[in-house]
């Protein structure tokens, strides 16, 4: 992978990990695992599962959950999987001063158990990076509380000041898909000092929530190009399909 590529990753790692922070947060008051994840991309070595990592044979709903995500074979050619991980609802809770708090709303929701994989591009495309997440709940209801919790957290959220040193930057809410129960898709544009030597470019990050069932899902994805968009729905309705097969 070139130098200009490598910063190109960087730069767009740490838009994500900004700007998906607020959506974390966002989504269960420090919450709902796809929420972290669609607003933070993990980078390799961080907690989760390592791609290539030895583990124990998964569950069934282990596989469930694998099988609702993006899949690589569902992306463009030219990415590859940077990390895979499953969250508990402990997991998601963590330690914080809140930890009880966002567990006793995870259980009264039904969360089950949640699933995320992040997928980085090895050569020169409209899309740099890729989140995909879903959590598994007991009821419709519960994963449309999540959801609807999520959903105003995001649209509460300072994008702009979440985002730092980036500039120009505009949020805007994208219809939606005919897809799914209910979906939020946020775009976030704006530019950033990219590559090496450093040239400031724009950047597009796509953050999409949806709900199919007792599922709920996220894409996020960031963008060197504004004409990415047309693979961005595909990922989205891909994942869709991908969820309400995996309920069937």
């Amino acid at each position: 992978m070139g130098t200009i590529m490598r910063g190109r990753l960087l730069v767009g790692a740490l838009v994500v990990t900004a700007l998906l922070a607020a959506v974390a947060g966002a989504c269960g008051g420090g919450g709902d695992e796809e929420a972290t994840q669609a607003t933070v991309v993990p980078s390799p070595g961080a907690t989760g599962t390592p791609v290539g990592t030895p583990a124990a044979t998964p569950s069934a709903v282990e596989e469930q959950l694998q099988s609702m995500v993006l899949q690589l074979s569902d992306l463009p050619d030219g990415f590859s999987q940077a990390q895979e991980s499953f969250s508990t609802n402990q997991d998601v809770a963590g330690e914080g001063e809140d930890a009880a708090e966002v567990l006793a709303r995870l259980t009264e929701w039904g969360r089950v158990l949640g699933h995320g994989v992040v997928f980085s591009a090895d050569a020169e495309s409209g899309v740099l990076l890729v989140d995909s997440t879903v959590s598994l709940y007991q009821s419709d209801s519960g994963a449309a509380a999540s959801f609807a919790d999520a959903v105003t957290t995001a649209r509460a959220t300072d994008w702009t000041a979440t985002v730092g040193e980036a500039a120009d930057v505009h949020v805007e809410e994208v219809p939606p898909l005919d897809v799914g129960d209910e979906m939020l898709w946020m775009r976030i544009t704006g530019t950033a000092v990219i590559g090496d030597p450093p040239e400031e470019q724009p950047f597009v990050q796509d953050v999409v929530l949806l709900r199919v069932g007792p599922v709920r899902g996220s894409v996020s994805t960031v963008s060197a190009a504004a004409d990415a968009a047309v693979l961005v729905e595909g990922m989205v309705r891909t994942q869709a399909a991908n969820m309400a097969a995996g309920l069937q």
